[in-house]
């Protein structure tokens, strides 16, 4: 579980988490002190991304980090061309977590990807490490939002084409699939000029 230590650099108090449920995603673990950054609308210029996934990282909590040069894919070693395969970390649920030589994603880019496999088309995704666990966690399509007014959560579907996945027993707030946009950085800079957004807040996927 992941540990909120540094409530300055979130701008909350809180220091209890919301666990998803496991039907939807293996061990989910969503930190209500990174509310902070959302709640207040406040990204700092110290804050501003330099590395793919980096606002990402920050709001799943202190102990995660970017790690660019890493990549989940479905696909296991056997897959790759002999002598082409990038180096095996390990797993994590259906996915096998890579590493190669340079990053596997721009700055501005922090998205899941297609890539040509010898001829054949297979997407590789973000993944962040837990510092604590050791554990490289793939960053998802879901995202957990809270609206200022409860209508405002239908009309989320309407403005930025995502998919309501399931309601939390808070009535302004959601689990929601936001697609694959060409960052996921960006849609949360975006998501956070939204006045009818209280937060939202990115779902990493852990073993």
């Amino acid at each position: 579980m992941v540990a909120c230590h540094n409530a300055k650099n979130y701008l909350s108090a809180s220091r209890f988490f919301y666990r998803l449920p496991a039907w939807r995603l293996p061990r989910v673990w969503l930190p209500a002190c990174a509310v902070g950054l959302m709640t207040l609308g406040v990204w700092q210029d110290s804050w501003a991304y330099t590395q793919p996934c980096e606002l990402v990282a920050q709001l799943s909590g202190p102990d995660y980090e970017v790690k660019p040069k890493r990549m989940a894919m479905m696909q296991s070693p056997s897959f790759w061309p002999e002598g082409q395969s990038p180096t095996l970390l390990g797993r994590n649920g259906v996915w096998f977590i890579y590493q190669g030589r340079s990053p596997w994603f721009a700055v501005d880019a922090c998205a899941p990807q297609r890539m040509s496999v010898s001829g054949q088309s297979v997407m590789r995704v973000p993944v962040v490490l837990n510092l604590r666990t050791g554990v490289n966690a793939v960053v998802t399509s879901r995202f957990v939002i809270k609206v200022r007014r409860q209508r405002d959560l239908e009309q989320l579907s309407a403005r930025y084409g995502f998919n309501l996945i399931t309601r939390l027993p808070n009535r302004f707030t959601a689990v929601f699939d936001v697609g694959t946009p060409a960052s996921y950085d960006s849609l949360l800079e975006t998501l956070d000029r939204d006045r009818d957004i209280e937060y939202a807040l990115p779902i990493v996927s852990e073993p």
